[in-house]
């Protein structure tokens, strides 16, 4: 097993399209090379770090480094690791956040005129290794942010940590106080209850994943980016446990947080059934669909294999949203008619 970790300046900046085919491409791409990593960004400065077995590690490297969208390309670490830093993510694109920046030796790696000799950056980048080890997630703000809004990342940080580790059911305030390093009533100042935090969880765990990939959308279609959005999950398992317990917590209306939830989901409907009106306009699916039905129905499909997942242990969630998301374009392509009880004839006993 090895781990390189490079930095390389980007030829022009990313748009938010490239990221999102960046992100779709190599999640699928490497997942199947038996790769895991980490790409972080800073305007046209990248590090990446890549895990796997050496000859994999080195070609996909290789790949990188004649990519025409990268140059000054350096290595700063290659060497034997015994477990991985990323063992569930095939790709992980973070917007480099503030708290980034208390990393020693950080604004080195990206500082102009710093020393062409990688050994420069070795130590600097196990220093953002050890980090991101105990901020997995931590990059969930804009680097405009202000300061006071750094705790409440923290707490975020430790309430992911905290649900990857134990799981919906075992999460506590002390749980989350404890992976964030802070004072658990610190963290019940800013969250009064471990539903106020959970919620915020979902809110900024969410918005990570998904806004990369919502280009996707509006250059190749809706069912593309659930598709994406399906394999950015699936390295998530606690993030879908998470949503699927927060969704059927709020079909209790008197339950803190309900109004919330069913809001973000009624806006995500929305997004689905927009993003089809603007498929249909676009020529990408067919003018027989419905989006009002089509929203409806890939959604019961979206929704439906994440939970079928969490429940057992042979569903390959993306594998089984493409195949019937085939079947039902084709179905969207004909004209609708009422069914009869599906015309299915009753058998009737004597």
């Amino acid at each position: 097993m090895r781990s390189l970790v490079y930095t390389s300046t980007q030829t022009r900046p990313i748009t938010d399209a490239e990221l999102a085919q960046i992100l779709a491409v190599g999640r699928e791409k490497n997942s199947a090379l038996g790769i895991t990593g980490m790409l972080a960004h800073k305007d046209d400065n990248c590090i990446g770090i890549i895990e796997g077995e050496d000859d994999v590690v080195h070609a996909r490297f290789e790949q990188v480094r004649i990519d025409p969208r990268h140059t000054n390309v350096q290595v700063l670490l290659d060497e034997p690791v015994q477990q991985r830093s990323f063992p569930d993510w095939s790709m992980a694109f973070q917007p480099l956040d503030p708290l980034v920046h208390g990393v020693p030796g950080f604004s080195d790696l990206f500082r102009p005129g710093r020393p062409a000799d990688p050994r420069f950056g070795a130590s600097r980048a196990r220093n953002l290794l050890d980090w991101f080890r105990m901020h997995p997630l931590a990059p969930l703000t804009n680097q405009r942010t202000a300061d006071a809004e750094v705790p409440r990342t923290r707490a975020v940080n430790g309430a992911i940590t905290a649900l990857r580790h134990r799981g919906v059911v075992q999460f506590t305030l002390g749980s989350a106080a404890t992976w964030a390093e802070m004072p658990v009533d610190e963290i019940r100042t800013l969250f009064p209850t471990e539903r106020a935090l959970l919620a915020a969880t979902v809110e900024r765990w969410t918005r990570a994943i998904a806004g990369p990939l919502e280009p996707l959308a509006s250059e190749k279609g809706t069912v593309a980016y659930l598709h994406a959005l399906l394999v950015a999950h699936a390295e998530e398992p606690a993030l879908m446990e998470l949503l699927a317990s927060s969704l059927a917590s709020a079909a209790d209306p008197n339950v803190d947080g309900a109004d919330y939830y069913r809001s973000a989901y009624r806006q995500f409907r929305d997004r689905i059934r927009t993003g089809l009106e603007t498929d249909v306009r676009a020529g990408r699916e067919p003018g027989t669909m419905d989006p009002i039905r089509g929203a409806e129905q890939l959604l019961a499909l979206y929704d439906g294999v994440r939970l079928q997942a969490l429940l057992t242990t042979d569903t390959d969630v993306v594998e089984a949203f493409d195949r019937a998301a085939v079947r039902m374009r084709r179905g969207w392509a004909e004209q609708y008619e009422q069914p009869r009880y599906w015309d299915i004839p009753v058998i009737t006993r004597p």
